[in-house]
């Protein structure tokens, strides 16, 4: 598998359009990071063994699950998605996958 493999995560790919309906803005930006936070996940799901397998699916849906509830005036909601990307990278980085 290269870079080029079109077995690669889509959402890897995927880039917030400039000036889109919430661009620039902090929905955005949280928006953003949760959909990497997902790609990531799920590129380490690749490789994975059924114990780390469990623990990921689970980060990929608390991710999804934050992604529904953002709402674009909801600051509280806002930060969440920001520290449950970060929190879901510092466990990859921490070698769960």
């Amino acid at each position: 598998m290269n870079d080029q493999s079109p077995t690669d995560p889509v959402l890897a790919h995927v880039e917030p359009v400039p000036g889109g309906l919430y661009g620039d803005q902090p929905y955005e930006a949280a928006l953003s990071d949760l959909r990497a936070a997902v790609t990531e996940v799920s590129a380490a799901l690749r490789d994975a063994d059924a114990t780390t397998a469990q623990q990921l699916t689970h980060y990929q849906q608390e991710l999804n699950r934050a992604q529904l509830q953002l709402r674009p005036g909801d600051s509280d909601a806002l930060q969440r998605a920001h520290t449950l990307a970060r929190t879901v990278r510092q466990s990859l980085a921490g070698g769960i996958a």
